[in-house]
């Protein structure tokens, strides 16, 4: 019998480890470069602190000025080979038509010292990497202060976030889509400030009970009901010049079969407001003119007007149950029913003066959620990290006048809003509620905005104490509730919270003495 040569045989086990472990090390390494390109920085050094107070507006008021402009932003359809994939809902679902265009609309404030400028994006979300990218591209000329670029959360608009391409494991962003829309932002800033004429202004807040309108998917059931409105006339000749409408709801009308582009009823309001409703040939609501926008508020939660809400058509006097377009116009003529008149006939004094306040901060979130950092490694999700697990983001808080508007880089629970966070018996954490007091105790002024996806969008911002991903589950549910999956982690929220709340006090303490002991801040 021939006996192996033993030393042979050591050798080529040898060869073998160290082809094994070379092999191990090139993987490592393509890992890690991976890794580096998927989670760098896209904007290193990129950081705000920005306070400007509206004590030069104060001391030496000058006449306000408003400009409105739109672009739209309506992505191409023609190319089978390049499909466009609708955002929200599952992946594959790719667009077949163009019920309704969608716009990028701007409005440029301007107190004679301070310029603020605010875009509406019917779209998903639009990350803070991109909002940075739109304000390197404002021209110097323009004296813009501060840019606000929002979502409407819009579920039947092209994914620019990247979670609903073809399948799971790929992204469903067009580049050149997004730079359409980049662009888009950046012309229609640019035409607010072109078209900036002398105007007044009156703020409203207008109930509008969430019954027959939105539901609450998720206990305890608390809402961000009302309707608040910037409404901006010409100094001269009492014309609208446009508005600011800020309401909360998930922009999913339709609902998940719809393969059409739409703005839902964000768009039907808009144009209710400025060309009024007809109905056979009858004019049933008057619209005021000028360029409007929608901004979205607290909709985490989740607000929606889901399949089982019914919504009556006040001026078509319709009930519609069943998701489809006409829905989403009965929800858009249900706004209009409440702002139209409101607006029409008003006796609220109008300012012509409306002096500015701007205080913003980047901040940095942290992401607990695994399946996030496998987006980004994967990725899907194409933004930047500034530390392990950290994502950059941004606060604000404005005041425009007698109102306040606080910047939320996602989408807000209610009860952080407003009130009402509970410690319900099965949640993750047993500790007393975090993000206290509620923001609109914090807000100054007499009406109080709430602009949710505001600069980014970092999933949903939930009380740390209603988190629930370990069973026994809250509120006596099988399963645990929709809403985690979709959040950065337990301490998302907090850090918004807090962030904010220090910019509240910030712009207390700002204000004349009399007008703190008005507002009786905690």
């Amino acid at each position: 019998m021939i006996q192996p040569n033993s030393s042979r045989w050591r050798a080529r086990i040898r060869c073998l480890l160290r082809l094994g472990a070379a092999l191990l090390l090139l993987l490592a390494l393509a890992v890690a470069r991976r890794s580096y390109f998927a989670f760098r920085d896209r904007m290193p050094g990129y950081a705000l602190d920005l306070e400007v107070d509206d004590k030069p507006s104060r001391a030496a008021p000058r006449p306000l000025r408003a400009g409105f402009a739109r672009v739209k932003i309506n992505p191409d359809l023609a190319n089978p080979q390049r499909p466009v994939y609708l955002a929200g809902f599952n992946s594959n679902r790719k667009a077949t038509a163009i019920h309704d265009d969608l716009w990028a609309i701007a409005c440029v404030l301007d107190d004679g010292h301070t310029r603020l400028g605010l875009v509406a994006l019917d779209a998903i979300g639009f990350f803070h990497d991109d909002v940075v990218r739109v304000r390197q591209r404002l021209l110097a000329d323009w004296k813009l202060n501060y840019t606000i670029v929002c979502s409407t959360h819009n579920h039947s608009t092209p994914d620019l976030m990247g979670l609903w391409g073809p399948h799971p494991l790929r992204s469903g962003v067009d580049p050149r889509y997004r730079e359409q829309v980049i662009a888009a932002c950046v012309t229609a800033l640019g035409g607010a400030v072109s078209n900036l004429q002398p105007a007044r202004l009156a703020v409203h807040e207008i109930p509008c009970p969430s019954e027959g309108l939105v539901a609450d998917a998720r206990p305890p059931r608390v809402f961000d009901p009302d309707i608040r409105v910037l409404h901006f006339i010409h100094a001269t000749n009492d014309t609208t010049l446009g508005t600011v409408v800020g309401w909360a709801n998930h922009p999913e009308t339709p609902w998940s079969r719809n393969t059409e582009i739409t703005s839902d009823f964000c768009g039907y309001l808009r144009d209710a407001l400025e060309h009024g409703v007809t109905v056979d040939g009858q004019t049933v609501a008057r619209g005021l003119g000028g360029v409007h926008l929608y901004v979205n508020g607290a909709i985490g939660g989740l607000m929606t007007t889901s399949p089982g809400v019914n919504v009556h058509d006040p001026y078509l006097g319709q009930d519609f149950q069943k998701p489809s377009h006409e829905k989403a116009r009965a929800v858009g003529h249900q706004l209009a029913s409440r702002i139209l008149p409101r607006l029409s006939s008003s006796d609220l004094p109008l300012a012509e003066y409306a002096p500015l306040s701007i205080r913003a901060r980047t901040i940095g979130v942290r992401v607990d959620n695994n399946l996030y950092l496998a987006g980004g490694f994967l990725g899907l999700l194409d933004r930047g990290y500034v530390g392990w697990r950290t994502v950059r983001s941004e606060v604000a808080l404005v005041t425009v006048g007698e109102a306040s508007l606080a910047c939320v880089p996602g989408e807000l629970y209610p009860e952080i809003a407003n009130g009402g966070i509970e410690s319900p018996a099965g949640a993750d954490y047993a500790i007393q509620p975090v993000e206290v007091p509620p923001l609109r105790e914090l807000m100054p002024g007499r009406v109080k905005f709430l602009f949710g996806l505001a600069n980014d969008e970092v999933g949903y911002l939930l009380p740390k104490t209603q988190w629930d991903r370990q069973p026994p589950f809250t509120y006596g549910a099988r399963n645990a509730p929709y809403g985690e999956i979709n959040s950065c982690g337990p301490d998302a929220a907090g850090s918004v919270h807090a962030a904010l709340a220090k910019l509240c006090r910030a712009a207390a303490a700002a204000q004349p003495a009399s007008r703190q002991q008005d507002a009786k801040l905690p």
